[in-house]
């Protein structure tokens, strides 16, 4: 008996937990099974201590992801689409808003909701035939996922409207003077390039990147003194843990054994 592919990938690669979208033939559109899929596979990822890292990426050299499906979309009434949106836009705080640092490895079309879940991620490394667009316009509706939210945290008021307003799709390169994406490679070195920020992630202490997250996080919600108190009491926290400890302790160690080695005298030539 056959069984259907599950709609969500998971793969492992060190510290790294790939979370692919599996759904090419549709150019990774979403159903409420994959949103599902891939907010139990976030949640797996947090409760793993040995993953450090989750990226997400969409199967097939097309798509990260479409966005909604707009033949399911159609067909609903409008409580059943507010309903969808508050899914999507739970799933999607979720991944915001999880511990671990995420990347977006975005291999395509980025769309709508798509867009929008790239935009939830910490990082988006983008190949170079990636392109980006809330479409929504077009179809005489708005980004509902929390596209209009994201992306004026992420690319600030005039280019976010530039976006959601026109509904144009811009190339990757277009994409650069916005500021959202963090890296470009060519597909084919997409992957490493994920591996290579991974790496460098993962060798910090998680505690520490965890603090930071929250307290960056907040600073495009709090008004600067508040955002103040949250980053100090943040920073009192970790400052407390052992990782911190450990880490001080460990600078002072390898300035100790710099300074020793820059004051032992010169060989005496015979």
């Amino acid at each position: 008996m056959q069984t259907s592919s599950p709609p969500v990938l998971v793969t492992q690669h060190g510290p790294l937990r790939l979370l692919t979208l599996n759904r090419a033939d549709k150019l990774n559109a979403f159903t409420p099974e994959m949103l599902a899929s891939l907010d139990k596979g976030i949640e797996d990822a947090l409760a793993d201590d040995s993953t450090r890292v989750i990226a997400i990426t969409g199967s097939g050299p097309k798509a990260f992801a479409a966005g909604n499906d707009i033949e399911r979309l159609v067909s609903m009434d409008g409580v059943a689409a507010y309903r969808d949106m508050v899914a999507g836009q739970r799933a999607l705080l979720r991944l915001h808003e999880c511990a671990k640092p995420t990347i977006a490895m975005v291999n395509g079309y980025a769309l709508g909701g798509g867009f929008e879940l790239a935009l939830a991620c910490d990082f988006i490394l983008a190949s170079t035939n990636a392109s980006f667009a809330f479409p929504e316009i077009t179809l005489n509706t708005m980004p509902g996922w929390g596209g209009t939210q994201l992306a004026v945290a992420k690319m600030g008021l005039a280019c976010a409207k530039r976006f959601v307003l026109s509904g144009r799709r811009f190339s990757a390169q277009e994409c650069e003077p916005f500021g959202f994406i963090h890296e470009f490679a060519a597909p084919e070195a997409l992957f490493d390039a994920v591996q290579s920020l991974a790496k460098t992630l993962a060798s910090y202490d998680p505690f520490a990147v965890e603090m930071a997250k929250r307290a960056l996080n907040r600073a495009n919600e709090l008004p600067l003194s508040a955002g103040l108190d949250f980053e100090a009491a943040h920073y009192t926290v970790n400052f407390a843990s052992e990782g911190a400890r450990a880490g001080l302790r460990q600078f002072i160690e390898r300035r100790g054994a710099r300074h020793a080695a820059q004051i032992q005298p010169a060989p005496v030539t015979p």
